[in-house]
């Protein structure tokens, strides 16, 4: 009787188990399915062929990465626009391309580097999410940092410093807020100028504030640690409690007489300073726009 128990559950063990099976197979399927759109899917466009094969691979390996990270795509370009306007350039690449991250038209930060004699250039755009997070402000911030390398020849390096930074500012809140500085958005002060508040943490403002510098922390440090004890020393001792009216006799001590004398004028002149243009607000190139399918963008522009 045992025995025929045993073999009746034999064929729902078998059942269980290709059940299981199938369920891991149908879990697995749309891993693979990214898996395999990650892999086919194209970052860098070297268009004007600046780049080695394996700079191209490397990048590529780069732009994978910081995505990730930035949870937007990150995208490389280079072409001669041969007397092309660079932001209608990209605005139509976005278009046609319909970048995003894990979505169509979605968030994603392009930089472009136009290699057309004698008027070169370099040109940033954020769509989706990105318009608010590398904003026109930010984007003046990051092509600080990238021109000067371009200027060298760095190209590799340029595009490396742009993923870095794009991934940094997609995860800094600080100084952002997902709404249009103007309402109006024939104003000027609409696409890609987000609504301010306060100032960012810039790429790279630790590194670059001395207080920040490990050694300088331990200099301060050694510093006040130095004055504690030597104020400590000072008032180690016995304190002198004789003073000098202990040796004054007030009875025959006093003024006997005065007199004022006029010795000179002097003046002292100091330049008026110039008041500053920016007070600290947001800077802009009033890069942003929006493209001809209807996708607006922060950006800015610099020649190199």
């Amino acid at each position: 009787m045992n025995l025929i128990s045993r073999k009746s559950t034999l064929p729902v063990f078998f059942l269980v188990f290709i059940l299981i099976a199938c369920t891991a197979v149908f879990l697995k399927a749309p891993q693979a399915a990214a898996a395999k759109e990650e892999s086919t899917k194209q970052y860098v466009y070297d268009n004007y062929g600046l780049l080695t094969e394996a700079e191209v691979t490397d990048l590529t390996d780069t732009c994978i990465e910081y995505s990730d990270k930035a949870k937007a795509d990150i995208i490389m370009v280079t072409d001669d626009l041969a007397g092309k306007d660079p932001k209608t350039y990209l605005e139509d690449f976005y278009d046609e391309k319909a970048f995003g991250y894990e979505e169509e038209f979605g968030s994603a930060v392009i930089m472009l580097v136009n290699m057309e004699e004698g008027n070169r250039s370099v040109t940033i755009q954020g769509y989706g999410k990105s318009e608010y997070y590398v904003n026109n402000d930010r984007t003046e911030y990051m092509l600080d940092d990238i021109q000067p390398l371009l200027k060298d020849g760095e190209y590799k390096k340029a595009f490396i410093q742009f993923a870095k930074e794009s991934a940094y500012y997609m995860n800094e809140e600080k100084g952002v807020k997902e709404t249009p500085a103007s309402s109006d958005p024939n104003s000027g002060n609409y696409y890609g100028e987000s609504s301010y508040d306060g100032p960012s943490n810039y790429y790279g403002q630790k590194e670059k504030n001395p207080l920040y510098n490990t050694f300088v922390q331990l200099g301060i440090a050694l510093a006040i640690g130095a004055v504690t004890v030597g104020i400590m020393a000072a008032n180690s001792g016995g304190r002198m409690t004789t003073t000098g009216r202990d040796y004054m006799d007030g009875s025959t001590s006093g003024i006997t007489a005065n007199r004022d004398e006029y010795l000179r004028t002097t003046t002292t002149r100091v330049k008026k300073p110039t008041p500053q243009t920016n007070d600290g607000g947001p800077r802009s190139s009033g890069g942003g726009g929006i493209s001809s399918g209807g996708h607006s963008h922060s950006g800015g522009s610099r020649g190199f």
